[in-house]
């Protein structure tokens, strides 16, 4: 607990005058309303994405080697990633296989986060924030993620169980996203994001099946399954009250959900070496059920004032928060243009504009008055546009080996308006490119390395309507080497 400095300052200025000077910023009562009401905005993390790496369709989807070393998938998703990217592409992968593969991140980002100012009522961050600010109005100094971790780990099994002009089957567990991020608790960021992580899973069972003829140019393919979400994540809370006091709260959720998880798929092959592949993934309403625990920070005590007024801020609390997870569609081209070299297309589209704004509905039963003094529901204005990733990517057979190249490029539009950008969950508009080989070895186990980059473009925000408000800069880049081996029995 500690006097706000700009209120030690506004003491000494009035010259005595200290109760003309409350006067002049407003009523205690209203301003701790203003103050509590802070409590915590971790959301999606990103959903949710902590995650320094949200984009397009809820996150970047990086899975198989088709996708981290070409960047397209659509069309064609020759390996067992297609429970994913198009499950209609499991229709010519016959046998019976096993897949295993996992990305691995690492990112190099920062951000530059702008003081806000106070007002009648309102405390800007000069009354709790001592960190200098320079002539831009930008806390000084670049702010990194002291840690980082990122994994995206797949296992499916296939079969057509003998059955070679029949359908094929498959089960998969994959995460496409198991992010995390931690921040300096010295930062003035804290009050936005200390630190958080993401997990998003599915189990599905898929199925594929090749048309017989004369439609065998056609395959198609579904999945079902559940999905499974948790985000958890901790932030400074700084409360004011009456003036003479500011003391900082550290809150900390974890929610989790399961939801259900489908997709469609078909693929067309056409004259010329073509092929067209067109997808469709469901979306869901999540609700986030969880607790919500607030203690004192490191090295605070009691505020007086709250205790005599009998107002407790610090406890274990229950929560629930609701999102959206936006329906996707994606359609590809593959064109092998001769035997030694393919070259691809893809388009996604994720209908994000449903995700107008997040609620979290608590048990916080605080009141002054017989007020309450916590929102119920807190809402979240999100407000986002649809977001949309278009690739391309070509493949060769350069060797009279069994080896595999490719390379790609990738942009991802973002669907958050810069005015309600959250630290929590900093998505921005990106590109990059990949790099892959993959290697046959005796018929059977097909061996995949690939790398790809992508590079967050320089993203200001300048109108936050957050509170409080989050305008900032951010830059960074990911690096992510992909691993992959299947076996065919």
């Amino acid at each position: 607990m500690a006097r706000c400095p700009r209120k030690v300052a506004r003491d000494r200025a009035c010259n005595g005058r200290r109760e003309i000077c409350r006067l002049n910023v407003g009523t205690g009562r209203w301003r701790l309303k203003k103050a509590v009401k802070l409590l915590p905005l971790l959301a999606l993390a990103s959903l949710v994405h902590a995650p320094w790496v949200l984009a397009g369709g809820f996150t970047i989807i990086e899975m198989g080697v088709k996708k981290t070393g070409m960047m397209t998938s659509i069309a064609k998703p020759d390996d067992l990633s297609a429970v994913y990217h198009n499950p209609a592409g499991l229709a010519d992968q016959h046998g019976t296989r096993l897949h295993l593969s996992s990305g691995f991140s690492f990112v190099d980002a920062k951000v530059r986060l702008k003081a806000w100012p106070g007002g009648e009522g309102v405390y800007g961050s000069e009354d709790f924030i001592s960190t200098p600010v320079d002539d831009e109005g930008y806390f000084e100094g670049w702010i990194r993620p002291t840690r980082y971790f990122g994994a995206m780990p797949m296992f499916v099994a296939s079969s057509d169980f003998g059955w070679e002009d029949g359908p094929v089957w498959a089960f998969s567990m994959f995460v496409p996203d198991f992010i995390g991020a931690f921040l300096p608790e010295d930062a003035p960021t804290r009050y936005m994001v200390v630190e958080g992580y993401f997990v998003a899973g599915v189990a599905c069972l898929s199925g594929a099946w090749r048309l017989p003829a004369p439609y065998d140019f056609l395959s198609v393919g579904a999945g079902i399954g559940a999905l499974y979400v948790r985000i958890a994540g901790s932030r400074w809370l700084n409360v004011n009250s009456l003036l003479e006091y500011n003391t900082d709260f550290k809150a900390t959720q974890a929610a989790e959900d399961w939801r259900p998880f489908y997709n469609l798929g078909i693929t067309a092959d056409l004259p010329l070496g073509i092929t067209l592949g067109l997808s469709f993934i469901g979306g869901a309403d999540v609700n986030l059920e969880g607790r919500l625990d607030i203690e004192l920070a490191p090295g605070q005590e009691k505020d007086p004032i709250l205790d005599a007024l009998g107002l407790q801020v610090e406890g274990n609390y229950r929560m629930r928060q609701t999102m959206k997870v936006p329906a996707g569609l994606a359609f590809g081209i593959n064109w092998e243009v001769f035997d030694r070299l393919e070259l691809g297309f893809d388009l996604r589209w994720w209908f994000y504009s449903v995700f107008d704004k997040s609620e979290i509905f608590h048990n916080i039963d605080v009141q002054l008055g017989g007020q309450p003094l916590v929102e119920n529901p807190m809402v979240l204005p999100k407000d986002y546009e649809d977001s949309w990733t278009v690739s391309l990517g070509a493949l060769g057979r350069p060797f009279d080996v069994p080896l595999e190249l490719m390379a790609g490029w990738s942009y991802d539009h973002s669907p958050a308006p810069t005015r309600t950008k959250s630290l929590d969950s900093p998505s921005t508009n990106l590109t990059g490119f990949s790099l892959g080989a993959r290697y046959t070895l005796f018929g059977r186990y097909r061996l995949s390395l690939t790398y790809y980059r992508y590079w967050y473009l320089k993203d200001t925000v300048d109108d936050s309507i957050l509170d409080p408000p989050q305008n900032s800069q951010y830059v960074g880049s990911v690096d992510t080497v992909s691993v992959e081996a299947e076996i065919i029995f």
